[in-house]
């Protein structure tokens, strides 16, 4: 399963300094600064949707190249949605493991039989559909909360190919919809869900990154400065003011 290199990154992680801001932002060599992963402090804890802009601008076409924002949910489960090139594939990614500490080890040690309780992946069709999108062009990408649901008893896959699951009892969670779409309104919308028992967003990322031999060579893109928006609250979206690269 290619699903990201780094995958999760720790909902303590970051480190660095404050870095206040105008409405964008780059992560690559334009930044003069070598880090990957941009956090955003001062966020409430209570999110129901996150959105931001991305333009990029240097993608390599060999590796992993991913362009995303990584949602961290209370109950220890993270996904993340954004833009992938992978191998000369261009295609979207909108999926999540439960967090047993980051990096690999999330891969490495699922527990698909107690995971399934906590999230629920899309299919494959969903979760790493096809998108021709474009280096230069701008995207909008947003993880927002739908509809709570239950999902009867049944036999489940909690990602990709992994195994069937026998799931005795139903299961109430959250629809967790990820849009990626253009800019300017010309090309396809993509729209994927997968499932959480959380009902709120606890932290979230934006990042790039990289992986079998991608990695040192460019890859670049510039961010928009992230909308989000809290349970509950009247006013509409409110924009970060800061972000801390890690």
């Amino acid at each position: 399963m290619l699903f990201c290199v780094h995958a999760a990154v720790a909902a303590s992680a970051p480190l660095g300094q404050d870095e206040a801001v105008p409405g964008h932002f780059v992560i690559g060599p334009g930044a003069g600064d070598t880090h990957s992963h941009a956090a955003f402090p001062g966020t409430p804890h209570d999110l129901v949707k996150v959105s931001a802009h991305v333009r990029v601008t240097e993608a390599i076409d060999k590796g992993l190249n991913f362009f995303a924002i990584q949602v961290n949910f209370p109950n220890k489960t993270w996904a993340h949605g954004g833009l992938q090139l992978v191998r000369g594939k261009y295609q979207m990614n909108w999926g999540g493991l439960v967090n047993r500490g980051g990096g690999s080890t999330d891969y490495r040690v699922e527990n698909p039989v107690s995971d399934l309780q906590l999230m629920q992946n899309g299919p494959n069709s969903e979760r790493s559909a096809p998108y021709a999108w474009k280096a230069g062009k701008e995207y909008v990408l947003t993880i927002e909360r739908g509809r709570q649901v239950t999902l009867p008893p049944g036999e489940y896959v909690f990602i990709g190919n992994g195994p069937k699951v026998a799931v005795a009892e139903a299961r109430t969670m959250w629809e967790w919809r990820f849009t990626l779409k253009p800019a300017d309104g010309e090309g396809p919308v993509q729209v994927s869900t997968l499932y959480d028992a959380a009902d709120r967003i606890g932290s979230f990322y934006i990042w790039n990154e990289c992986g079998y031999g991608s990695c040192g060579n460019g890859q670049s893109a510039t961010w928009s400065m992230p909308e989000y928006a809290r349970i509950g609250a009247a006013g509409g979206n409110v924009r970060a003011q800061a972000l801390k690269r890690f």
